[in-house]
């Protein structure tokens, strides 16, 4: 008789994938999964959202305290397990199988709901393009489309249309996907300087934001809605604070979610090491650049001046208050007086059809302004890249997603249908619909509020990122073997510096979950319950599965215990 083959404990010896992402595929990965929504959208309306915040602050310190410890710690244990799944493998296989599943469970969750948000979200940004248009180009037309896009109905349509399009893209695996996706990302790369330049070059000069606006609104608009925010009572201005600071980094996080993306793509990875450091670790150091440069820049340029607050009566309230002048932004109060008086009563303040409104929540409708007289193509050029920036998230975050759902399923933790692989494209194929599925309910949720969907989906993430870092922690202790084929055992004193960063990651990851909580808790006010209500069910729900695939392979004599102590094949 021959040699009994060894036993199958995976649903197959390979797992089908192929390695064709390269270090500059890997970067585009992180970069287009992370630059979005939450620096031109959130980052714009925090100052509304949160009075006494100071945006840049909340994006430095995030980035600088939690986010760049948090990359070296992914990319440290990406390159000892280089498979796909990314921190489901590392959790899993370094600290418990059943926080593994359920942290990536969760961040699944987050995941899906996310592209749908972006999907909804880059709507605005094309709208605030589509009447930049109109308006220079005097077509009744294209404002009335924009007005269409503008609408729940049209973010319904066009959000939907969105997440099954690119759905359908990703069945066609990697190396077409990677090529959209490097693609799409100079597109933004392009988008993101584009936003700079407007605001370096024009957004400084005395007088600009006033003279930009009245261009658009008639003169005396400006001063207007600065004005009637006063009136309307309640503006949101208010003294600098920390605690204001550290609530607005609920966005921050949010905005930053996507620098770990290219360790789920690990089994992909042509070489691991480099590509996660490069992707990783200086994408992140890059990202973290623009998001305090923007926003400072945003907030610099579009600070009320000081004459102006005289003539409408605001200093008056200001002094009684307490409130430096310097802390009173047109943006949070042009979203104060549209979010109080809509659509409608804030065209007839201004004395102009409700089809010229620019979009109060994104970027775009603070660089369009500035654009001098004659450089109208430069408004539409720049609200439509900057579009493409958040539509550009949708193809990372579906690999994202589909490949923690592929993970599950290859463990035999997951119906053992989602590990399946095409075997023309290389691509998990039911993984990716049934995260397509994910995204359809992200574009539901996002009905419900901006906010509201950023916070429902953070604190999911930071349980996820809590658990890789503190298996970071313990797995050179508990699991020697892994360590020691890592080709980054680092070492001070004699200590791995994987565990001193990865204990680091675990508190200070831990802090930015509770900041995320709180959020949720007291910012909502009735909402609140409803969001945990939500995560309550979903990780249930996870329990409840991970518990049925546990007495199921048990019964099968699937031999579970060493499914979690062997890393999966490439």
């Amino acid at each position: 008789m021959g040699e009994e083959a060894a036993p199958v404990i995976f649903v197959r010896r390979a797992s089908g994938l192929v390695r064709t992402v390269g270090p500059f595929t890997a970067f585009m990965l992180v970069f287009t999964h992370t630059v979005g929504g939450g620096i031109h959208k959130l980052a714009v309306i925090a100052a509304y959202q949160h009075p006494g915040a100071f945006v840049p602050f909340s994006f430095l310190v995030t980035g600088i305290l939690a986010m760049i410890p948090t990359a070296l710690v992914y990319t440290m244990l990406g390159a000892m397990m280089p498979r796909t799944g990314g921190d489901y493998i590392f959790i899993t296989r370094g600290l418990s199988p059943v926080l593994g599943f359920l942290a990536s469970w969760g961040f699944w969750f987050t995941e899906v709901l996310s592209y749908g948000i972006i999907a909804w979200y880059s709507i605005d940004f094309f709208v605030s393009a589509a009447t930049a248009a109109g308006i220079a180009l005097k077509d009744e037309g294209i404002l009335a489309t924009a007005q269409w896009m503008a609408s729940t109905e049209g973010h319904w349509i066009l959000g939907m249309t969105f997440v099954f399009v690119f759905g359908a893209i990703a069945l066609l695996g990697m190396r077409i996907y990677g090529w959209i996706i490097n693609i799409l990302g100079v597109v933004a790369i392009l988008g993101c300087i584009s936003n700079l330049f407007i605001l370096g070059a024009w957004g400084f000069a005395p007088g600009a934001t006033i003279a930009g606006w009245d261009r658009i609104y008639g003169a005396g608009a400006y001063e207007k809605i600065v004005k009637k925010a006063f009136e309307l009572g309640d503006p949101p201005v208010a003294p600098f604070s920390w605690e204001a600071t550290m609530s607005a980094s609920v966005g921050a996080i949010w905005a930053y979610i996507g620098i770990l993306s290219a360790v789920f793509v690990g089994g992909e990875l042509k070489a691991p090491a480099r590509s996660l450091f490069v992707a990783q670790v200086l994408g992140t150091i890059i990202i973290m650049l623009y998001y305090i440069a923007l926003p400072f820049m945003v907030y610099t340029v579009w600070i009320v001046p000081q004459d102006v607050l005289e003539r409408t009566g605001a200093m008056s309230f200001l002094r009684s208050a307490g409130i430096p002048p310097d802390r009173v932004y047109f943006n949070a109060l042009y979203f104060h007086v549209y979010n109080k008086l809509g659509p409608d009563g804030l065209a007839s303040l201004l004395g102009v059809p409700a089809t010229y409104l620019l979009p109060p929540k994104v970027v775009t409708s603070f660089t369009i302004p500035l654009v001098p007289k004659g450089l109208e193509w430069l408004q539409v050029l720049n609200g439509t890249v900057v579009g493409i920036i958040l539509l550009k998230d949708i193809p990372a975050f579906f690999v994202v997603a589909s490949r923690m759902v592929f993970a599950w399923a290859f463990d035999r933790f997951f119906p053992e249908l989602f590990a399946a692989v095409n075997e023309r494209f290389h691509s998990p194929h039911w993984a990716i619909i049934i995260t397509m599925i994910g995204g359809a309910v992200g574009v539901a949720l996002t009905a419900g509020g901006d906010w509201a969907a950023a916070a429902d989906t953070t604190n999911l993430y930071q349980f996820a990122v809590m658990m890789a870092c503190l298996s970071a922690a313990v797995l050179p202790y508990l699991r020697s073997d892994l360590y020691e084929r890592s080709p980054l055992k680092w070492e001070i004193g004699g200590i791995p510096v994987l565990s001193i960063l990865g204990a680091y990651g675990f508190g200070i990851n831990m802090f930015f979950f509770f900041v995320a909580t709180k959020e949720i808790f007291y910012y909502f006010g009735g909402e609140s319950l409803m969001i945990p209500v939500h995560q309550s069910f979903w990780m249930a729900l996870g329990a409840f599965i991970f518990v049925s695939f546990l007495i199921y392979n048990t019964k099968r004599g699937i031999d579970v215990k060493t499914i979690y102590t062997e890393i999966p094949p490439a």
